[in-house]
């Protein structure tokens, strides 16, 4: 039953250590381990959201790396660079009859997740900050394979992702927020009640960026996003929720007013 557990394991401990490393390296190394990262991911979600030949998804995907290398922060300058870039890559998809929206959603979902990614590193305990919204991550996601493996049940989400069962919900939800619970007790100014609240929000979204991907891929009767990972399929198959996660805390923090200081919002 968990042979396959096993590669993934292995495979997961490797993509792990390496980004543990480039991200306690820090500012250049982090920058070109981000570029190619997003060229890799950008390129799975062009295979995702359409079957256009793999040299036009690669073209497109090194425009999209080029844009994320280049943004830095959040200035008015950034922004108006991340609005060119959803013009550009959303006129050279439809060129190539690749849907527009998708295409421009994918620039502003994956840019927005690795920039604010690389924006919180840079900030005192930037870090341990991402250190520990990653690992409650990755937490939530095994809990959720082991417990639904194991147990199995009903099925929650049969048309979108139809391996997902009920015990691992409620075991990758459970969990995951229970260990954001307990680290966050040891850093944290928070009180308690918020330690859960902030973990169930991550998880929450984790699991909801798993789904969109699930639901994408269905779309277009893919299994996997691509095949860079063993046990796991693409980079994106392993990296959905984190994308998702960072994805969303960008606004999350514009709205409570901490954009200066996102570390607060995690650690208080």
């Amino acid at each position: 039953m968990f042979s396959d557990f096993k590669i993934r394991s292995f495979t997961a401990a490797g993509l792990a250590f390496l980004s543990f490393l480039l991200l306690y390296l820090g500012y250049f190394y982090l920058k070109i381990f981000i570029f190619f990262l997003s060229a890799i991911l950008f390129f799975e979600w062009m295979r995702i959201i359409s079957q256009t030949q793999w040299i036009i998804r690669g073209l497109i995907a090194l425009v999209f790396s080029s844009f994320v290398y280049f943004t830095d922060g959040y200035t008015a300058l950034d922004l108006l660079f991340i609005i060119s870039g959803s013009i550009i890559i959303s006129s050279f998809s439809a060129y190539f009859s690749i849907s527009a929206f998708w295409s421009c959603f994918g620039f502003i979902y994956v840019l927005s997740s690795l920039c604010f990614l690389e924006y919180l590193r840079n900030f005192e305990n930037g870090l341990l900050t991402i250190l520990l919204i990653i690992s409650t991550i990755i937490i939530s996601d095994t809990s959720g394979y082991v417990f639904g493996k194991y147990f199995s049940g009903p099925k929650i989400f049969k048309k979108i992702s139809p391996k997902k069962t009920y015990s691992g919900i409620i075991a990758s939800i459970t969990l995951g927020t229970l260990w954001f619970s307990i680290l966050s007790l040891i850093y944290s100014l928070h009180q308690p009640v918020i330690f859960v609240l902030i973990g169930l929000f991550i998880v929450v979204f984790s699991v909801i960026g798993d789904l969109l991907i699930s639901y994408l891929k269905r779309k277009t009767n893919l299994k996997d996003s691509g095949i860079i990972l063993p046990g796991h399929g693409g980079l994106f198959d392993r990296a959905d929720s984190i994308i998702s996660v960072f994805f969303i805390l960008l606004p999350l923090t514009i709205l409570m007013g901490q954009l200066d200081n996102p570390i607060k919002i995690i650690l208080g």
